[in-house]
């Protein structure tokens, strides 16, 4: 997507359960490897909103999402984890006409087999369409979202 311009990212709602995964890493080192690894995510996406190990994802139950949305979910190798507990899902909103990629839930496929439960999922995403911005005066300065992951120490991630 050379010269598309950079999504900005709302990361409210994954700051827990990425919090919940940073704390499956017992070492600094493996934190830090963790905390770089969910960053370069985090910028490629805003490059990239929609690459190739990314899909179109069902929404659950009753919700309906603004016409200018997509749901998606992005499926990836976490950093020191093997086999299928190692399978990490990342569940993202995007608008492209507002430049904007709304994180939903990050997880392991050793947390949920095939996705979080319909109910669960549902609350967060009528959490996250409640409090779409219509207009966007959100920041596309990628590198200040991201090192803020980086630079996080053990506490807070």
């Amino acid at each position: 997507m050379t010269g598309s311009p950079n999504f900005s990212l709302d990361q409210t709602l994954i700051e827990r359960p990425l919090k919940k995964l940073g704390k499956g890493y017992k070492s600094p080192k493996e934190t830090q490897i963790f905390q770089q690894f969910i960053a370069q995510i985090l910028k490629d996406l805003c490059s990239n909103p929609r690459p190739p190990k990314s899909a179109l994802e069902p929404l659950p139950g009753k919700i309906l999402l603004p016409q200018e949305y997509e749901f998606r979910k992005l499926r990836f190798a976490m950093p020191g984890l093997r086999g299928a507990s190692g399978q990490g899902r990342l569940m993202y909103l995007i608008n492209s006409a507002q430049n904007l990629i709304v994180l939903i839930w990050i997880y392991t496929h050793e947390q949920f087999e095939g996705r979080p439960g319909e109910k669960n999922l549902e609350a967060v995403l009528q959490d996250a369409i409640a409090a779409l911005p219509e207009e966007t005066g959100l920041s596309a300065n990628i590198n200040e979202q991201t090192n803020s992951l980086e630079n996080n120490d053990n506490d807070q991630l």
